[in-house]
């Protein structure tokens, strides 16, 4: 059987590019659990509801599809349909949600200007 990929290229456009959306998906992971955290800060200072605990657990399914790539990768395989499904209910459900969450903050953040606070 002939190799199609160099053992750079497999490295680019295998390794490097998986390990690229890992930290990017742990990023945007990270960057929805931060905007939680600012929002619960939003709650406690401005007495409003921001529902800052649903932010916080909105993007566990962007959490829950990386680790299942990862792992699909880590054992050098492509994930199995029942896992694709899955993965991508997961994520579009997690990305409605925090959609809504933002939505929803910058909806307040929004009002708290207009009251000039």
């Amino acid at each position: 059987m002939e190799t199609i990929l160099t053992p750079l290229q497999h490295f680019l456009f295998v390794n490097l590019t998986s390990f690229i959306a890992l930290l990017g998906g742990l990023a945007l992971w990270a960057g929805f659990v931060v905007m939680g955290l600012v929002a619960r800060r939003f709650e406690q200072a401005y007495d409003v509801v921001t529902h800052w605990q649903f932010q916080i657990v909105a993007p566990a399914g962007v959490f829950i599809y990386l680790l299942m790539q990862s792992l699909a990768s880590l054992r050098h395989q492509n994930m199995g349909p029942v896992e694709l499904w899955m993965g991508y209910t997961l994520m579009i459900w997690s990305s409605i949600f925090c959609l809504w969450g933002a939505y929803r903050f910058w909806k307040i953040l929004n009002y708290l200007s207009q009251r000039n606070i």
